[in-house]
């Protein structure tokens, strides 16, 4: 019996980690949306710098809980990363 607990504070620990990262990748892609949205026709009172901000912030958090979790950060988010940092907001 000792020996399951272990390995059923490991299925909710892994449980709650995907849970995060699912939400903060759901953020990117909702970011990434809005921002292609954002290069398509403007209306009055858009604001692209906005969108491209929402981006980075959501592409740097992340890239951090990654991190946390000790999981690898894919280089195709490292590099949008050090590409906008590049850029003006």
């Amino acid at each position: 019996m000792s020996r399951s607990t272990p390995v059923l504070a490991d299925v909710g620990r892994r449980s709650a980690v995907n849970d995060d990262l699912s939400h903060l990748f759901a953020e990117v892609v909702s970011a990434r949306a809005a921002e292609r949205l954002a290069r398509g026709p403007r209306r009055q009172g858009e604001n692209i710098r906005n969108d491209a901000g929402r981006l980075a912030m959501s592409l740097r958090a992340y890239a951090r809980a990654l991190e946390k979790y000790r999981l690898p950060v894919p280089p195709v988010i490292r590099d949008e990363l050090r590409l906008r940092s590049g850029l003006p907001s």
